[in-house]
């Protein structure tokens, strides 16, 4: 039974690692229309999706150290860099200071917590795995709803800068708690290396890898610029 209580501390890690990317199309129609107007969409789009494609990428190393250092001091670093990604994002004031802030550091930061988080019911599951793992990656679904709103309502309230800095208190006070909760039950299997290059000659490698980011391209974009291309059209 305790195998699902590490299983809903990665749900609720789920919803603050993704809802940093989903959140992100709130900023950016800020960003757009309000903090750089001048600014072309192109290169505002840099921050979101660095911040997709380094907590996606990075999570290649992120999970190996996950297998050497452990769960918890991994996600603990994860915590730790998100948290400094938005409380530097918040003091800002030119876009490539927000690349590499909200950008860059954070996806590095989310790719952290997102590798132990995506593992770690398995490491506790066999008959029930697959449920457990979908509860888990479901948090980024709920993660999705309540952080796009809880932002945009930051935004209005109190501004884009607090509105960052209250993200990075949140993220720090509730992650560190639910990283307490990730407890390696097998022991990790020694690594003969880093990448495992028999995967890149099957063919089911590549066709989930394309169908991957087909699905990623489309999400994504919809996600960043919905907001703002609703507020052109009224």
């Amino acid at each position: 039974l305790y195998g699902w209580i590490p299983t809903l501390a990665a749900t609720v890690n789920y919803m603050f690692i993704f809802g940093a990317s989903n959140s992100y199309g709130v900023f950016s129609t800020y960003y757009l229309n309000v903090k750089f107007p001048g600014t072309s969409a192109t290169t505002l789009s840099w921050i979101g999706t660095l911040v997709t494609s380094l907590m996606l990428g990075c999570s290649i190393l992120t999970g190996a150290m996950a297998d050497k250092c452990g769960y918890r001091v991994t996600a603990y670093t994860g915590t730790v860099i998100c948290t400094l990604a938005y409380i530097l994002a918040s003091f800002a004031d030119e876009v490539w200071e927000l690349i590499l802030t909200q950008g860059v550091l954070l996806g590095i930061g989310a790719s952290f917590l997102y590798a132990p988080s995506t593992s770690i019911p398995a490491q506790w599951f066999v008959k029930n795995r697959g449920l457990a793992t979908g509860i888990a990656v479901a948090g980024s679904s709920v993660g999705g709803l309540w952080f796009t709103a809880a932002t945009q309502t930051m935004i209005d309230s109190l501004g884009a800068e607090w509105a960052l800095r209250v993200l990075g208190i949140l993220m720090f006070a509730v992650t560190s708690v639910t990283n307490s909760l990730y407890y390696r039950r097998v022991p990790a299997k020694p690594r003969k290396s880093l990448f495992e290059m028999r995967a890149a000659k099957r063919l089911i490698f590549w066709l989930v890898s394309i169908e991957t980011c087909t699905m990623y391209t489309g999400y994504w974009a919809l996600t960043f610029y919905v907001g703002t291309n609703a507020k052109h059209l009224g």
